[in-house]
């Protein structure tokens, strides 16, 4: 992913360094399939190949995986075309679930965490949750273990004005510390207390506990706490920064859907952030914002966020091309993707960088331009 030689689109200045977006081949990790990638899109990319998983959200969500083979691990270019995945013990079909985090246990099992989403009561709206599943051949069929986070009833309000959720959690990210001890959550919590809404964190030890929610500690007050099944007040979880204005608005103004990797060149974890303002019930995507933090087991030590894309499309990521490599870890230079679209090089450095210092800014109109006139935007 050599790009030495071209001019940077934009530049941006971070706690730990810098980093600056470079142009690059477009690639699409749906595979024009879909209007765009709904959600993270997990990626392992391992010796034997590298695993994909995308999701759509029509008719309703569903997620389809795309392989390379053993020749090229790591060429996003050859994929092969995408398939649906399967769920063998759905209790509940017809409620839609989008895999958006992959990780691979040391027995070769893969896990996988999904974003579902329950109709609310009496209500247009829906009321995300964060379950788990598992699956023996490389995630093409799946066994559901069941809901790992799920919003008390209390917390439901159906008078919401976003025009998508009414409470739950969900927009989420998985991702192990550099010591293997835990799995961490990123997800988004959109419960009806706005004390309590934003971007949280949970974290299960290593191995994966027989029980699905077995040692689960919810980041609360500045320290982790037990998750409690009947959910008290007391174990809601502590938003790293307050909305702006709340879900309940039909403009919420606040982060949401994080991604997660970890940064080998800056030495420190990288958490990209979607963030809504001035919408009318649609989520109105503002910008992208980055945020940085040396010690993923510290929620309270993630860098404010800065502006890295002005508009822009949802759900941003960094991949990383190497084996090992893929969405939960990356080097110095990493693809760029919004909504499954990538025309951009990201990279990272320790270093100053000099110059222009400002954000990628993106509109529609650039998409045709970069992409080809037959697709259309992803926002």
């Amino acid at each position: 992913m050599a790009v030495a030689a071209l001019t940077a689109l934009a530049k941006l200045r971070l706690p730990v360094g810098g980093c600056a977006f470079y142009p690059a081949a477009p690639l699409l990790l749906h595979a024009g399939t879909a209007w765009r990638a709904d959600g993270n899109s997990p990626l392992l990319i391992e010796p034997r190949g590298a695993t994909l998983l995308f999701s759509d959200y029509e008719p309703f969500g569903h997620t389809l995986r795309r392989q390379t083979g053993l020749k090229n691990p790591a060429n996003l270019e050859h994929l092969s075309p995408p398939q649906p995945i399967r769920y063998r013990n759905d209790p509940a079909p017809q409620v839609g679930k989008w895999i958006e985090a992959l990780w691979r246990a040391p027995d070769g099992r893969l896990f996988g965490w999904f974003h579902a989403e329950e109709p609310a009561p009496h209500s247009p709206l829906f009321v995300p949750y964060i379950g788990e599943a598992v699956s023996d051949d490389d995630g093409l069929t799946w066994d559901l273990r069941g809901a790992l986070l799920r919003s008390p009833m209390e917390q439901i309000d159906t008078g919401y004005a976003n025009g998508f959720f009414a409470g739950g959690f969900g927009d989420l990210s998985v991702l192990p510390d550099r010591d293997g001890r835990y799995l961490y959550l990123g997800f988004t919590s959109y419960l009806a207390d706005e004390r309590h809404q934003g971007i949280a964190f949970a974290r299960q030890p290593l191995p994966r506990p027989a029980d699905t929610r077995a040692d689960l500690e919810i980041w609360r007050d500045g320290s982790w706490q037990p998750h409690a099944p009947l959910w008290p007040s007391s174990l809601w979880p502590s938003p790293l920064w307050p909305m702006r204005r709340g879900w309940r608005h039909a403009d919420p103004d606040g982060y949401w859907g994080p991604a997660l990797h970890y940064n080998r060149a800056l030495k420190a974890y990288v958490m990209l952030l979607n963030h809504t303002a001035n919408g009318s019930a649609n989520l109105l995507q503002e910008g992208i914002c980055i945020s940085i933090n040396a010690d993923l087991s510290n929620p309270a030590g993630w860098s404010e966020p800065q502006k890295l894309v002005q508009g822009g499309a949802w759900y941003p990521q960094c991949i990383g091309d190497a084996i090992g490599d893929g969405d939960m870890q990356a080097g110095t230079d990493t693809r760029f993707f919004l909504a499954g679209f990538s025309a951009w090089t990201l990279r990272f450095t320790t270093e100053a960088l000099a110059g222009l210092d400002q954000p990628l800014i993106l509109d529609k109109a650039d998409f045709p331009r970069l992409f080809g006139p037959g697709l259309r935007s992803p926002w």
